[in-house]
């Protein structure tokens, strides 16, 4: 019993000891927690809210640049340049929750020294709560991060090299990349210059807010659509670099030979301009020189606005009359004469004076097909520099309209295969080719099908 006894003592003083051990090695590695928890809070340089921040100062040495929130708008103080509000509002959030990977110990001038941190990028945030302050020094021996001290903090810090980087002071990153500082509701007109100097002017007026090219090409129905689909994409277009900010030799990138040109007026009454140079061994990339002065890098295909032709955005197909609009017509061209009166509703149809049932659905519709090849017509191009005189046309139309009016449409021969067309005695600045007389699927071909079915 005794033994039995001294054998549990034995046991309770090494179960004691085994606690004991077991409480020391607990508050050993509650403390390396607590001392880990302490140096992860440590590296919390700030913490804020990116969407309260109302200013933004960069600066190293004598070179500073302060951008101020006005009415939801980042703008420069000076307001020598438009801002990148991305680039800014990217900041405020990095800023918000910059967080170190390492702490390299208490603030020394030998540190100081050593990392850079004397002659640093300094970043400065303010909101309402405070101004937020890094300094950010040099990039590690192995490129993998920067060293930065922060206000209110007592250490010298490493944060990550790729987002380190735009805390360092850079001038082109601060400056707007959009290719012209207008949102679409905010241009007045937009003209662009191919590479042979062709010019291609859209207005818009904002009464009507539409848009609208010159005069001379009024006859023609712009493609609405089209217009805000192509500006669309221009403002919102951004720079893939930055490079020379003041260009004094055009030569050095091509601009003395540009591929393109586009001049932006704003409704503030505001102008700016810009230079396309593109190099024809190079389908990827294009130069920019952005109001005489900033290079920049662009994707070419994405500057080939500047190569559009007014054909670019008027409706292709030009619609002289509707068949359910019309109730007759006369028709001249290939040294044939018809005429021909018509109810479609009711599908009757008196042609060169014999009756046609348009009920049988064949002669229906090779009598649309016929119809529509000589009333919707599919323009080629435009031509506003050589105005043809309306003499012998190789085809007229009159189409009598259900209100009376009548509308006639004349084509005529010009060079290269080209069909001035004219409206009601004028010339409308376009021209068909001649696939809409002759060939497959042309006037001539549906006329001869037409003709052929109705037994004619």
């Amino acid at each position: 019993m005794k033994k039995a006894i001294i054998a549990l003592i034995v046991l309770l003083i090494a179960a004691a000891g085994s606690i004991a051990g077991f409480f020391a090695v607990k508050n050993s590695k509650d403390k390396e927690k607590q001392q880990e928890q302490e140096q992860l809070e440590d590296n919390v340089l700030f913490s804020f809210d990116p969407y309260s921040a109302t200013k933004v100062v960069f600066s190293k040495g004598d070179e500073t640049y302060t951008v101020n929130l006005n009415n939801d708008v980042w703008e420069l103080d000076n307001k020598e340049f438009s801002v990148d509000q991305t680039y800014i509002q990217l900041i405020c959030t990095y800023m918000s929750n910059l967080t170190a990977e390492k702490s390299y110990g208490r603030i020394n001038d030998e540190k100081l020294e050593m990392y850079g941190l004397k002659n640093a990028d300094k970043v400065e945030v303010t909101s309402p709560n405070g101004t937020y302050t890094v300094y950010v020094g040099d990039i590690s021996p192995t490129g993998d991060y920067y060293y930065v001290t922060a206000d209110g903090k007592d250490n010298v810090y490493t944060i990550d090299s790729q987002q380190g980087s735009v805390l360092k002071l850079d001038r082109l990153l601060i400056k707007n990349k959009n290719i012209i500082p207008y949102g679409l509701a905010d241009i007045k007109s937009f003209t662009t210059y191919d590479k042979d100097g062709n010019a291609c002017e859209l207005t818009y007026a904002p009464e009507s807010q539409t848009w609208s090219l010159p005069k001379e090409y009024s006859a023609l129905t712009l493609d609405q659509t089209k217009v805000t689909s192509e500006l669309n994409m221009l403002v919102r277009l951004e720079a893939e670099d930055m490079l020379d900010e003041k260009l004094d030799d055009l030569k050095k990138y091509g601009f003395d030979k540009p591929y393109g040109k586009a001049v932006v007026k704003g409704l503030d009454g505001t102008e700016h301009e810009f230079l396309v140079s593109a190099k024809d061994d190079d389908p990827t990339f294009c130069f920019v020189l952005v109001d005489g002065q900033q290079v920049e890098l662009y994707y070419k295909e994405d500057l080939s606005i500047t190569q559009n032709t007014p054909l670019t955005y008027i409706s292709k197909n030009y619609i002289a009359s509707q068949m359910t609009s019309a109730e007759g017509f006369r028709l001249n061209f290939n040294g044939n004469s018809d005429s021909c009166t018509f109810n479609i509703e009711d599908r009757k149809c008196i042609f060169n004076g014999k009756e046609l049932d348009l009920k049988n659905s064949e002669l229906y519709v090779a009598f649309n097909n016929f119809f529509n090849a000589f009333t919707v017509m599919q323009l080629s191009g435009t031509d506003i520099e050589n105005v043809p005189e309306l003499d012998s046309p190789a085809m007229t139309a009159e189409i009598d309209l259900k209100d009376g009016s009548t509308v006639k449409i004349d084509l005529v021969k010009g060079e290269n295969e080209k069909y001035y067309l004219f409206r009601d005695g004028e010339y409308t600045g376009a021209y068909v080719d001649e696939t809409m007389i002759k060939g497959r699927n042309s006037l001539s071909d549906f006329y001869i099908k037409f003709t052929k079915i109705a037994g004619i």
